[in-house]
């Protein structure tokens, strides 16, 4: 059988005056043989037996700079692991659960419990956001769009552009033709399920909590990606792990029925009625130890005055990535990505289901409260600006963080630093309905 010796694929994505959403690949051979193939990405595919001169001058052709952006074919990023040159080498056969249950320090069998739940809901979040076009393969351990492995390059220059997206979603302004094109080359990045018939670009993104949802599947994608191109460890003679060390954390089942009744009391003491999350009670806590915030925050945090015990409340699909390297700040100017009125930085607050509510995705189209989860964290406020109305440019200029005053500038107490040097993890606590 004849072995591969290149294999290349290009996808055409164009929504607006036409409805493409096409791809081409090639592939060569060592016996001088070649194959190419086209169809609509996820839907059709047809094989073609060539030569090796026809794909190359049939590859320069779509490709080339000239070409209408409507017809032009972009090579894709993503990873072939259907053969060739690229393997998954490291992590054959490794699911990500696997990977998170031995490098997540515990000890509890309830934790280990959690970590495969926290898995598992990544891999449906993804799944369910994109219409099923990116699927999860668990020999692999990687993510799968009908083009390939999604790897790491790609979700970054998918971030850039869904930047840009957020702002014409913002400023409703849809018929402006960067907007197409920003568009269009996110979807050659990370495809969805856009149907056959003509579709406008207002029906993919038509409001910016769509975009919020698309950046929270941009940051599944980044937790649950391992990276493919890791070569394997050399031998040695004991048998060794050779996983790419991902998660440097501590979690650990609460047992201890003082600091149980501490954080189920601070809980209590600040919910309000009138939010949704009301409704759920503390079910279990877990303490938590990321070494990168730890150690950061002792080193700069830790020597600020104003340290809080603050609230911030995430989805569950969003808790392996938390664990994998802590909280993150979005790049600047994405602020419509992740609905901060106060500019980028990590957001808490001193009332429990405030911080609560956005577990839930109550500020978005609702969400499911089967299990959710909340952090309790120390923020080191330092000096702060009195935020006295919502809107603006932040941080102010000599401050270290920003409090919207509730009564003020909001109805519920809300604080953000801007450094996350400025923030530590200290538990992890889930929530259940009360029944």
């Amino acid at each position: 059988m004849p072995a591969i010796t290149e294999h290349k694929k290009c996808v055409c994505v164009e929504f607006g005056d036409t409805n493409n959403n096409k791809y081409w690949e090639y592939t060569l051979y060592d016996d001088g043989t070649a194959m190419s193939a086209f169809g609509r990405i996820g839907v059709t595919r047809t094989e073609t037996p060539t030569t090796p001169a026809k794909v190359l001058a049939k590859w320069r052709a779509k490709t080339r700079e000239s070409n209408k952006p409507d017809k032009r074919y972009t090579e894709v990023k993503a990873v072939n692991t259907g053969g060739g040159t690229s393997v998954v080498a490291s992590v054959k056969k490794t699911a990500l659960k696997d990977i998170a249950r031995k490098q997540i320090k515990s000890t509890n069998p309830l934790t280990q419990e959690l970590i495969d739940y926290c898995a598992k809901v990544n891999v449906h979040q993804i799944m369910k956001q994109s219409g099923g076009k990116i699927t999860f393969d668990a020999d692999s351990a990687q993510f799968k769009t009908p083009l390939g492995v999604i790897a790491p390059d790609q979700v970054a220059d998918a971030r850039d552009l869904l930047v840009d997206i957020s702002d014409f979603v913002s400023n409703n302004d849809f018929s402006n033709k960067k907007f197409g094109t920003a568009l269009n080359s996110y979807l050659r990045l990370i495809p969805h399920d856009v149907g056959m018939s003509k579709i406008t670009p207002r029906r993919i993104f038509p409001n910016t909590q769509s975009v919020i949802s698309e950046n929270d599947l941009l940051d599944g994608l980044e937790t649950s990606f391992i990276d493919i191109t890791t070569k394997p460890k050399k031998k040695t003679g004991k048998k060794k792990d050779t996983a790419p060390q991902i998660f440097n954390v501590e979690l650990e089942h609460v047992t201890d029925k003082k600091v149980l009744s501490y954080i189920k009391n601070l809980y209590q003491k600040t919910r309000k009625s009138m939010h949704q999350s009301n409704s759920l009670s503390v079910h279990a806590v877990y303490t938590v130890k990321i070494a990168v915030m730890a150690s950061a925050f002792e080193k700069y945090g830790a020597t600020l005055s104003d340290i809080r015990q603050l609230w911030h409340g995430t989805k569950a699909s969003n808790l392996l990535s938390i664990l994998k390297g802590g909280l993150i700040i979005p790049p600047s100017s994405s602020s419509h990505c992740t609905g901060r009125m106060y500019g980028n930085g990590v957001y808490a607050s001193s009332v429990s289901t405030k911080a609560l509510n956005y577990a839930t995705n109550f500020w978005g189209s609702g969400g499911s409260t089967d299990r959710t989860f909340m952090f309790l964290l120390d923020m080191a406020m330092g000096k702060y600006y009195d935020a006295q109305t919502w809107g603006g440019s932040y941080p102010k200029a000599g401050t270290q963080s920003t409090w919207a005053r509730a009564g003020r500038a909001l109805k519920n107490d809300e604080m953000i630093v801007y450094r996350l040097d400025q923030v530590n993890l200290t538990h992890l606590v889930e929530f259940r309905q009360r029944y």
